[in-house]
């Protein structure tokens, strides 16, 4: 087991540093040349040609006149040491400053939609799958399929339009109003809720139906399986059967994905908080693109990348602890085989005799 983890670990450092090198040449790669902009802005401002080039240096943390290569060395070595720059658009806060403040925006906002939708989904799918074969089961499958192909920002654009615009019930635009006070009170709250209802409304339509039928597919598959139909001929409870062989096994697969959406869910969802103005990761990740904020965008695909592969090292920790053959070095599946079997697997909660 210390093996796996070990080499768990060093796999997932060198996705971070293979990732953070891809997106630092990428970016550099982009159309306009922010820096000389930048320089021709502070400038007009009257600084002279060394304050500049130390402006310029704090901005992005490297020295961008220095070779490629330099530049490269010096950001992984400012990374190592938290240090990601000023951003071009406010140059007095901080990459860091600003992850941390649009951070919380993001994580409540995707987090209680992820939650949500989940919840529902996998209540609709365990339901579908029981009643698969009457038409209101065929008729839910279809609508959930349709909603689920839906992209989220035309049913962000749907919801502004006839909640906010034609019955203005709900607001747009930022966290909260700027006539409250900021703090753990009931108007603050209140607010934060308020605004955050099209947000969270707009991702839920159009992700519930993914979990549904993820489950719905699982369970049907676990309903077929041997180790259920000799539970069933060995005479053990219905509920039994349901929770212990049925419910386990096929929920086993959607939490893993749950975990994995986990580490996605910190880079936010640029077009739902891009066109409710909500000032979280995905809304400042666009401005930042929009604006050619380097040292913004770097910090964002950091987080993103950071986020995502602690999940997944999570998700592969979590494996071997329902099947120990997977941190065997001989003749384990990988986890990647196991995820896609999902169901296939043996039953988590009994045995098949």
């Amino acid at each position: 087991m210390s093996r796996y983890i070990a080499r768990r670990v060093v796999a997932s450092l060198a996705i971070i540093y293979i990732v953070i090198s891809l997106s630092f040449f990428i970016v550099r790669l982009m159309p306009g040349n922010a820096v000389s902009a930048l320089e021709s802005q502070l400038s007009v401002q009257g600084m002279t040609t060394q304050q500049i080039d130390a402006q310029v240096n704090a901005i992005y943390a490297v020295t961008p006149k220095a070779p490629l290569w330099r530049q490269y060395f010096t950001y992984i070595g400012h990374v190592l040491e938290g240090k990601l720059g000023r951003s071009i658009i406010n140059q007095s806060e901080t990459v860091l400053h600003i992850i941390a403040n649009a951070l919380p925006w993001t994580i409540f906002i995707v987090g209680t939609s992820l939650i949500i939708s989940f919840v529902i989904g996998i209540a609709i799918g365990s339901a579908l799958a029981a009643l698969q074969h009457t038409r209101a089961a065929k008729a839910v499958s279809f609508v959930v399929s349709v909603l689920s192909s839906i992209p989220n920002y035309l049913v962000a654009i749907v919801l502004l339009y006839l909640l906010a615009d034609i019955h203005p019930i709900f607001p747009t635009g930022a966290a909260y109003s700027v006539n409250v006070t900021v703090g753990f009170n009931i108007a603050f709250i209140g607010s934060v809720i308020v605004h955050g209802v099209l947000p969270i409304a707009a991702y839920v339509i159009t992700s519930f139906g993914v979990w549904a039928l993820g489950m719905k597919g699982s369970a049907v598959s676990v309903l077929g399986s041997e180790y259920v139909r000799a539970a069933e001929s060995r005479g053990l409870s219905r509920r039994r059967l349901t929770q212990t062989y049925v419910g386990r096994n096929s929920m086993l697969p959607q939490v893993t994905t749950l975990a994995l959406s986990v580490g996605f869910m910190f880079g936010g969802s640029i077009f739902i908080e891009t066109y409710f103005s909500y000032p979280g990761i995905g809304y400042q990740l666009d401005q930042a693109i929009n604006s050619r904020d380097y040292s913004v965008m770097m910090g964002c695909f950091i987080l993103i990348t950071v986020a995502v592969v602690v999940s997944n090292f999570l998700v592969d920790l979590l494996y071997p602890l329902v099947d120990p053959r997977i941190a065997s070095p001989g003749g384990a599946r990988s986890v990647a085989d196991r995820r896609a079997e999902g169901t296939k697997a043996m039953p988590v909660g009994g045995s098949t005799a």
